[in-house]
């Protein structure tokens, strides 16, 4: 099968294996790869631009979900390698060895497509694979900045930073024409069970049944916020009375200009007006009762087709 290898230099653990210890390994499980080289996530266009049969992608969550937004209406495979700083869509995969036992049982492969989620604005789509969100986690990423290095006391030490006068949000929200309106410390749209370093915000997420799980967390200026946080970096928020968890197909969210993020990619600054969002042709049948312009959320069910282990993914679903 050509393949064609996408290496990010960036990654966390990219002294694990070097493009060409990879390239023999692909060799060796059977397949014919090619190393097309990248040093940023826009020479990804020209490098992605003819592939063809399977993409190997050594990196971190932000190279696959790079990679994928690429692919996106090809008839294309991604095999993650995971290298990067925290791995949630290769452990979601089940894939969580060394990088050179992955390409080893990519000799006996299986295919498993999940969702991909996408955000309608009036500049077009955008899309996300992990989670898309506004409130404290998005406010902690634009101060984060990923790019500067990852840690987990570095993300910590933010999240105190942040929360030190923060405000929740007024958010006008319609879910499946549900209006939930209201002021909130964190909204995130999971497709998957983690985000950011690991943070487990929606355990019972699953990628690939056309469904978001859409977390929030109400806002009590009686409550102590950082006991919220702490939840979220332990991956225990089922406690906390002001947590609430819902499935949905569809969320429109009004926007007032707010920071959000997709996966680990923080957006800010878009300029839209009412005229923007009216010149759109957006599907919504119970639209908020509010001024535009709007953020709607869906997903793509099953878009993405990652080639796996299939003894990585069989001892996954023990």
């Amino acid at each position: 099968m050509q393949t064609t290898l996408i290496y990010n230099p960036q990654a966390g653990l990219r002294a694990h294996s070097s493009p060409a210890v990879i390239l023999a390994a692909l060799r060796q499980a059977g397949y014919d790869p090619v190393y097309s080289p990248t040093s940023t996530e826009n020479e990804l266009d020209h490098a992605l631009a003819n592939v063809e049969g399977l993409v190997v992608v050594a990196g971190g969550d932000g190279s696959i979900r790079a990679v994928t937004i690429r692919l996106l209406g090809k008839d294309i495979k991604i095999a993650p390698l995971p290298m990067g700083t925290a791995n949630n869509i290769a452990r979601m995969l089940g894939l969580t060895g060394n990088p050179l036992d992955i390409i080893a049982g990519l000799s006996n492969p299986v295919e498993r497509k999940l969702d991909i989620g996408r955000m309608l604005t009036p500049e077009g789509p955008a899309y996300f694979l992990e989670a898309m969100g506004v409130g404290i986690f998005a406010d902690v990423l634009k101060r984060y900045r990923p790019k500067s290095g990852k840690s987990i006391p570095r993300s910590i030490q933010t999240i105190l930073e942040t929360l030190k006068d923060y405000q929740p949000k007024f958010i006008h929200i319609n879910l499946d024409g549900q209006d939930l309106s209201g002021s909130y410390l964190l909204l995130e749209v999971m497709n998957t069970p983690t985000v950011g370093l690991r943070f487990m915000l929606a355990p019972d997420a699953i990628p690939d049944d056309g469904l978001f799980d859409l977390v929030l967390i109400h806002a009590n200026q009686r409550e102590n916020y950082l006991q919220y946080m702490t939840g979220v970096l332990m991956g225990n928020l089922d406690h906390f009375p002001n947590v609430s968890v819902q499935r949905g197909r569809h969320l429109e969210i009004a926007w007032r200009g707010f920071p959000l993020h997709l996966d680990a990619k923080v957006v800010t600054g878009m300029d839209w007006t009412d005229e923007d969002f009216e010149a759109q042709d957006m599907d919504t049948t119970t639209p908020l009762d509010v001024a535009g312009p709007f953020i709607q959320v869906e997903l793509e069910k099953q878009a993405v087709n990652f080639l796996l282990p299939r003894d990585f993914l069989e001892q996954a679903d023990k």
